[in-house]
């Protein structure tokens, strides 16, 4: 639960900081894998709707209650995920944020930097999926002894695929 806590916070601090409409979209999807985890996750209503604040605030110094965006889905939300989660990626190193890189690193990398680095940067440099996928499977995978249902590994899984859609 700290994880979701942790995103939904990085999601309320993107938003304050007018981010890349790119790195919210990838907070978005790393939030619904982390509640598709532990299971929490309920299927929403076809529209929400919520307030959002009328101006931002003007000071610094004031911390502004938690933005609360006015959300009207009009298809189902699981095509909503879908396209969230299939929107293509050009490069691996940009699309992930930096507590998955250091996530990645520990679990994936044997908390090596320099071999993360090398890796995504090998895979950024192929042309086709099956071509990165092979060189996951036998420079990745079984170097690392990856453990293929953990949601680290289907969390990496699911950015190289998009990188390469």
């Amino acid at each position: 639960m700290d994880r979701v806590r942790s995103l939904v916070d990085k999601l309320r601090e993107d938003l304050h900081q007018n981010a890349d409409i790119s790195a919210l979209k990838l907070t978005a999807q790393q939030l619904l894998a982390a509640l598709e985890e532990r299971a929490i996750i309920k299927p929403l209503p076809e529209q929400i709707y919520m307030e959002a604040p009328a101006e931002p605030a003007s000071s610094p110094e004031v911390i502004p209650a938690p933005l609360e965006v006015a959300v009207a889905l009009s298809a189902p939300v699981k095509e909503v995920i879908d396209h969230i989660f299939l929107e293509p990626i050009k490069d691996l190193r940009s699309a992930i944020g930096i507590n998955d890189k250091f996530q990645f690193i520990q679990a994936l990398f044997g908390g090596d930097e320099k071999s993360f680095e090398a890796g995504i940067k090998t895979i950024n440099s192929f042309k086709i999926f099956p071509e990165a996928q092979f060189y996951i499977k036998r420079e990745l995978r079984e170097k690392n002894n990856w453990d293929e249902e953990s949601p680290v590994v289907k969390s990496f899984d699911q950015l190289v695929k998009r990188r390469f859609s």
